[in-house]
């Protein structure tokens, strides 16, 4: 009777940690997440970088610094978007035990508010309207803005995904 019931706690064991290995195999716990967000950061400041080299090239024309400023202000926005999001997401996981119920529910809240607002940012249309024959510029443009919204994609993705966190 004993070996039966060795074994059949061995078996439970090992049938309980799978089922937590896979559901937490592809979901990102708190340092994945703060992480994930301090690489967003740094691929929206090296973009940033990118325009302001492209102002002091003198390589654009009055509708490419609207664009581009206009680009820049986005990825300004999303960045402190981005660094309140790591910001709740690493005091969350240094005080998990602190927080009610009610606390827990108004982050889930804040979280689902900023990834609504990365959402608009990148969502709302660019004015692309280079003036003369520079099409080269408009392919940068071009290349700018897939690279933006598709790093904004990206985060609200992992958004998405990184919310069972705080469940």
């Amino acid at each position: 009777m004993k070996k039966y019931l060795a074994l059949l706690a061995m078996l439970s064991v090992i049938c309980f940690s799978h089922v937590a290995l896979g559901q937490q195999q592809g979901a990102p716990n708190i340092k994945e997440s703060t992480n994930y967000f301090t690489h967003y950061f740094n691929e929206s400041i090296v973009q940033s970088i990118q325009i302001q080299e492209l102002y002091k090239s003198d390589r654009i024309d009055g509708q490419g610094v609207i664009f581009y400023t206009d680009l820049n202000n986005r990825l300004e926005k999303t960045l402190a978007l981005v660094l309140n999001l790591r910001d709740l997401y690493y005091l969350y996981g240094k005080t998990t035990y602190c927080f009610t119920k009610d606390e827990r529910k108004y982050l889930l809240d804040r979280i689902a508010s900023i990834s609504d607002m990365l959402g608009k940012i990148a969502a709302i249309d660019f004015d692309i309207n280079p003036a003369g024959d520079e099409k080269d510029l408009r392919a940068k443009e071009s290349e700018a803005i897939a690279a933006f919204r598709s790093r904004v994609e990206r985060l609200v993705a992992f958004i998405e995904t990184s919310l069972h966190i705080f469940k």
